[in-house]
């Protein structure tokens, strides 16, 4: 690991804990293909979802299971739809080169990976002595966004697989996770010198903020934009389609008080339209729509 990921104890723990799976993934594929299959690692780090989508374009092949027993976390494995298509059809003693079928492809995929984490939480349950258990496991053909990653910290492992050249596997475990397997694993740092004044410099912002935290601003939501000409104004009417400068599915701007903030998905809950952020808008984007 060349950088911290959690903390210097529990980033230990994780380093074990991808091994671990390593090593799991490896004798898995060896025993389910009956030939001997090599698993490379180039160890955990902090998750990054642009290395993860120039590695994965497109629909991918996605694997969720959560941790129904030792402690709350998810885990998430993706493929290529390629790459998995290659590892289920062999896993069907194919020769590897079928084309991608959802109703042959996809149950073999599932299968695979619910017995690998079964193995790896066996595994690792023994270690911390407690047991541990994935279950709802659901396999999915997606197209991955940042907003499926949002609300949670994921340590992100990536997997050459030797099953043919090229053939990578990403993994994404929630960091709650880890810290639920070993709890004792704490942030150890030193404060600063300057921790006093920044302390004091600190409450000091807070109270100022106390002050306008009870202020509304307004929020909207813009779908899109146009240019119209007065005649073709007016002859709009009940039925009319006016022609955003949009594609469907573009994410939507979240303007507050008139500046842009935001840009999001837009969403159905109970019955109401809603937006997904999906990112925060820097000050050089907002200073750059302002003038455009």
């Amino acid at each position: 690991m060349d950088s911290v990921i959690v903390n210097e104890a529990l980033d230990r723990h994780i380093a074990g804990a991808d091994e671990r799976m390593r090593a799991t993934l490896e004798q898995s594929l060896t025993s389910f293909l009956e030939r001997e299959i090599k698993v490379g690692s180039g160890g955990p780090q902090v998750f990054d979802f642009k290395e993860l989508k120039a590695a994965l374009p497109g629909e991918v092949v996605c694997v969720t299971l959560t941790a129904t027993d030792g402690g709350p976390g998810k885990a998430l494995f993706a493929l290529s739809k390629e790459n998995a298509t290659v590892i289920a059809d062999q896993l069907l003693m194919g020769d590897g080169k079928a084309a991608f079928s959802h109703e042959e492809h996809l149950e073999p995929i599932r299968d695979l990976f619910k017995e690998i984490m079964a193995s790896f939480a066996a595994g690792l349950g023994k270690e911390i002595g407690r047991h541990l258990a994935f279950d709802e496991i659901k396999v999915t053909l997606v197209d991955l966004a940042a907003a499926d990653f949002v609300g949670t910290g994921w340590v992100m492992s990536r997997f050459e697989i030797g099953v043919e050249p090229g053939i990578i596997a990403f993994q994404m475990t929630s960091s709650e996770f880890f810290e639920a397997c070993f709890p004792d694993a704490e942030v150890k740092t030193e404060a600063p010198e300057t921790f006093a004044a920044d302390e004091q410099i600190d409450a000091a912002a807070k109270r100022e903020m106390g002050m306008v935290l009870d202020i509304e601003l307004p929020i909207s939501i813009e779908l899109g934009r146009t240019s119209m000409l007065i005649r073709d104004i007016v002859k709009l009417a009940p039925g009319s389609i006016v022609e955003l400068d949009k594609l469907s599915g573009e994410p939507v701007d979240l303007f507050v008080n008139g500046r842009l903030f935001a840009r999001g998905e837009v969403v159905v809950v109970d019955e109401n339209f809603g937006v997904r952020i999906t990112g925060l808008v820097t000050p050089n984007e907002n200073n750059r729509a302002r003038r455009n």
